[in-house]
């Protein structure tokens, strides 16, 4: 259960939107088709190291505009669309990937964390594809599950926190990591809050927040949109 913590990357002057999390755990072939789809050209990948997650690039075809495709090790992957000139066009890149690729929506996220079959894993996803600020509904449950009774939501929800990049996780890890009763634990909260402490420097990227574009939940767009793009595979 135990997993390398992530650092979060804040690249200064750029604007993006949250991080998109696809429902496989590999999207590769599907984000060409919706390159194929929307004109999203290669422009190279960036290899993962020091706590950061490998990504591709791709050209939006709108100006200072890229879309970054990435793997993380916890079996997610996802979508980024980030900015160098502002955020301006940010809705309409953010709403061109729900709409073809249809990833969690935020309502979802906090949903499978409630009544899921698999909480520590809901915990990890909503970590890595909550809103760019701290979002009441979501802390409530990170900070929830931080003192369950069970370690892998324990776990979880410390590795969930530190990838939100919310400095408002720190007191509830610095508060496990003096309280909890498995000294493994305390050392992981210890880890996370200082993570957190240290990877949000000054003048980093503004997330953008943007609505969900289907907010009563899409799991039957999904497999819409998964056959569409399975059309564009078969005829590439």
């Amino acid at each position: 259960m135990l997993r390398c913590l992530t650092m979060v990357t804040k690249p200064a002057g750029r604007h993006r939107t949250r991080r998109f999390i696809l429902r496989q755990p590999r999207a590769a072939a599907e984000v060409a088709a919706a390159a194929q789809l929307q004109g999203w050209t290669y422009v190279r990948e960036v290899p993962g190291g020091e706590g950061r997650m490998p990504y591709v690039v791709l050209d939006s075809g709108w100006p200072g505009i890229s879309v970054l495709y990435f793997e993380h090790d916890a079996g997610l992957c996802g979508i980024v669309a980030d900015s160098v000139l502002g955020p301006e066009a940010l809705g309409t890149i953010a709403t061109a990937v729900q709409g073809v690729l249809v990833p969690w929506m935020l309502t979802e996220l906090l949903e499978e964390i409630d009544n899921g079959p698999d909480r520590p894993f809901a915990l990890q996803r909503a970590g890595l594809g909550a809103p760019g600020q701290a979002d009441p509904a979501f802390l409530a449950r990170f900070s929830a599950a931080a003192g369950d009774a069970e370690p892998d939501v324990r776990v979880a929800s410390m590795l969930a926190m530190a990838d939100t990049g919310w400095p408002e996780c720190v007191p509830v890890l610095e508060q496990a990591a003096r309280t909890d009763g498995d000294p493994a634990m305390r050392e992981l909260a210890t880890k996370a809050a200082e993570l957190l402490s240290a990877t949000r420097p000054e003048g980093g990227a503004v997330t953008v927040d943007v609505p969900d574009l289907f907010p009563g939940g899409a799991a039957h767009l999904h497999a819409i949109a998964m056959r569409e793009l399975a059309q564009v595979i078969g005829d590439s």
